[in-house]
C-alpha cells in the first residue's frame, strides 16, 4: 500500500513538472521586450467638440439643409409626428373672441372682450379691452 501511495505522489509530481510555464520572451541581454505601441487617437477638447458641431449646423441652416428631424427616415420608417406650424390644425381664417360683463353692488361694474385673429399659417393678433369701476364698499356712504 505504501508503494502504491509513493507511486501515485511520484506520477503527480512527474506531470506538474511537466507543464512547464509558458515561454517569455525576452528583449536584447535579457531584458524584458519594449511594450509594442498602439496608435492613440489625438485628445479631443469637448468645448472645442461643441463649437465644431454648432459650426456646422449654422452651416446647414444657412444652405438651406433640412434638419435631422425633417429627413424622411431611411429604413422606411414612419416620420415622426410634425412639430411647430405643421402641428397646428388648419385654420379657418375667421376672428374667434369673447365678451363678458359682471354688475355686482355697491359700485362693481366691468365690461370686457377679447378677439384673435389667425395671421398668415402661424401667426395670430390677439387683442383684449376691459373695464372695470371700483367703489367695492360702502366707503363714503353713511
Amino acid at each position: 500500500m505504501k508503494r502504491l501511495v509513493l507511486a501515485a505522489c511520484c506520477a503527480a509530481l512527474a506531470g506538474s513538472a511537466a507543464s512547464a510555464q509558458e515561454i517569455v520572451r525576452a528583449g536584447p541581454e535579457g531584458a524584458p521586450p519594449a511594450a509594442e505601441a498602439t496608435p492613440t487617437a489625438p485628445a479631443v477638447d469637448p468645448e472645442a467638440a461643441k463649437a465644431r458641431a454648432i459650426g456646422d449646423w449654422a452651416q446647414r441652416v444657412l444652405a438651406g439643409a433640412p434638419a435631422a428631424e425633417d429627413e424622411a427616415p431611411a429604413n422606411g420608417a414612419k416620420p415622426a409626428a410634425a412639430k411647430g406650424c405643421n402641428a397646428l390644425p388648419a385654420s379657418d381664417g375667421k376672428p374667434h373672441g369673447e365678451v363678458w360683463a359682471g354688475v355686482g353692488n355697491h359700485g362693481y361694474r366691468e365690461v370686457g372682450g377679447v378677439v384673435t385673429q389667425p395671421l398668415g399659417r402661424c401667426g395670430s393678433l390677439t387683442v383684449a379691452v376691459d373695464r372695470t369701476e371700483g367703489n367695492f364698499g360702502r366707503r363714503g356712504r353713511r
